[in-house]
């Protein structure tokens, strides 16, 4: 009995043989370390707020990196020292909220409002003296019991000190809906707000090479005028730059050509019509 080989997918064939690359670039889950000067300050401000155990917000538009910078500023803190739960699905109501803190936490959440609260308060104790760290995404998506559930959990303690610091990061629209006079109290609580902005253009140059160089490619196939287009048209974005970055060479792969041009980043575009046209580089 003969087994004939299956054989390569063709783009995948093409992405070898025309830049011996070992993937697709710009796909998740890449190792690229980010390290232009506004995530480094931003990593700097954030280890001086856990220090003083305060609470506060991070915000900034989709797909600027605010989930990748909380993951590996929380990667670089000492479990000693800290504790984190992160919760990226903040559409949770009030009880459910605090049932899904008390699973990440590893306990079995109860039914009872009363009893998962006893349940956090009782994981605090037992993480001591590491403290604890509450980061909740997509923030601006928690309705009003929740954000209420998470006041009251700040204000536990009798002697009226936190209990931990509770993070709350999201979009553009979190400020105005932190903003609603019923969250006042809440907001009070609040001691710092930081705005991770889009970036640069030459921040966002490096990064595209970066991610070349991460998959085996160290001389950029892309031509200058191509170049200059993504970077326009991703407008301080790497999750654009991402997906424009593979669609356009995935356009290359499909022609046979190494180099990637201009022609290819507008095909890119098309297929993905809800990004914005292109604006000036800043």
């Amino acid at each position: 009995m003969t087994t004939t080989r299956s054989e390569p997918p063709a783009l995948e064939l093409a992405l070898k043989t025309l830049w011996g690359a070992s993937r697709w670039p710009g796909l998740e889950g890449g190792a690229v370390v980010l390290a232009h000067p506004a995530w480094q300050e931003m990593y700097r401000r954030l280890d001086q707020l856990a220090l003083v155990h305060a609470s506060g917000v991070l915000h900034g538009p989709h797909g600027v990196g605010k989930s990748t910078l909380l993951h590996r500023w929380s990667e670089r803190l000492s479990p000693k020292q800290y504790r984190c739960l992160r919760l990226a699905h903040s559409s949770l109501m009030g009880s459910d909220l605090l049932r899904q803190l008390v699973r990440l936490g590893g306990k079995i959440p109860l039914y009872r409002r009363g009893d998962n609260v006893r349940l956090l308060a009782e994981l605090w104790q037992e993480w001591a003296p590491a403290w604890p760290l509450l980061i909740l995404e997509e923030a601006q998506d928690l309705n009003t019991a929740a954000l209420e559930e998470l006041r009251l959990l700040t204000c536990a303690r009798a002697d009226a000190s936190p209990p931990f610091s509770l993070l709350l990061c999201g979009d553009e629209e979190l400020l105005g809906r932190l903003d609603l006079g019923i969250n006042r109290a809440l907001v009070s609580r609040l001691g710092f707000c930081l705005h991770l902005d889009r970036w640069p253009t030459e921040a966002l140059r490096d990064y595209l090479q970066q991610r070349l160089a991460e998959v085996g490619i160290h001389v950029s196939p892309f031509e200058s005028a191509a170049e200059t287009l993504l970077l326009q048209s991703a407008q301080g974005i790497p999750r654009t730059a991402n997906a424009l970055l593979q669609r356009a060479m995935e356009q290359a792969a499909q022609a046979g050509r190494r180099a990637v041009t201009a022609t290819d980043i507008q095909a890119a575009l098309d297929a993905l019509p809800w990004l914005a046209r292109p604006r000036p580089l800043s």
